[in-house]
């Protein structure tokens, strides 16, 4: 199958325009060489990052075309490379002619559905809907109250977490909270949220400050909160391209809890 084909199924479903204007998605520029539209694709790999097992399975599959849930390419291409590990992942890419495609914030956006379909395999929801324009945040009511241990436990099973992070020791019951992916509790602060229950990846001393003191019990779960887009993203490619082998990386918590 032609890379042109893939690139505009992927641009269609997850349009460029849809992210963030910090992001950058789409076609990954690690080189100088004009991107090959008419290049044969036929292995796919799916992944959040492109880490240490990224590579061991591209060597191991002869990868073409890889599509990650994080940008490869965030910074400028000369502050990438300051990293040791990327700087040869990006020879070995160009050397190999590998694609790398990214569907970071345009994802949260436009392939929320996966997301509220997982929050509800886990609760009893009443509705799910995005109160702001942008879908920063999902705000979730649920047919009844949910105690404290319940909700984290919901929470650790649907996300595939062991630990989670929470600013209260006290058993509380609530029936709606704000949830949203990665590293999202700064929209806490820009939204001035109060008195509510927040949860997302990740949090900043200063985002646990401003839940303390403005009455939001925040909850953060991990960014590998975002694991689930693999297998939505291949679910997709299966159901469309049937001329295409897929495969995955599940690169797992990158970090230890004693």
């Amino acid at each position: 199958m032609k890379l042109i084909k893939l690139i505009k199924y992927l641009e269609k479903k997850f349009p460029a325009n849809k992210a963030y204007e910090w992001d950058n998605v789409g076609i990954q520029k690690f080189n100088k060489k004009v991107v090959n539209f008419d290049k044969e694709i036929s292995n796919v790999l799916i992944t959040m990052d492109l880490n240490n097992e990224s590579l061991k399975q591209m060597k191991n599959s002869k990868i073409d075309f890889i599509i990650t849930r994080h940008p490869f390419i965030f910074n400028e291409l000369k502050k990438e490379k300051e990293n040791p590990f990327k700087k040869e992942l990006i020879k070995y890419l160009t050397k190999e002619d590998i694609y790398v495609f990214s569907i970071h914030t345009n994802y949260d956006i436009c392939g929320y559905k996966a997301f509220i379909d997982m929050l509800t395999n886990a609760f009893k929801i009443k509705s799910a809907k995005f109160p702001l324009f942008n879908k920063e945040y999902l705000e979730v009511n649920l047919n009844s109250d949910i105690s404290k241990d319940d909700l984290i436990q919901n929470l650790k099973n649907v996300f595939q977490v062991k630990t989670i992070q929470i600013n209260s020791d006290e058993n509380f019951k609530t029936s709606k909270f704000l949830i949203n992916q990665g590293s999202g509790a700064s929209s806490m602060i820009s939204k001035q949220i109060q008195d509510c229950v927040f949860i997302t990846g990740e949090a900043k001393w200063s985002d646990w400050i401003y839940a303390n003191d403005n009455n939001v019990t925040l909850i953060t779960v991990g960014h590998y909160m975002e694991n689930y887009f693999i297998n939505d993203i291949e679910e997709r490619l299966s159901n469309n391209f049937k001329d295409i082998k897929i495969e995955k990386v599940d690169i797992k918590e990158q970090y230890y809890v004693k």
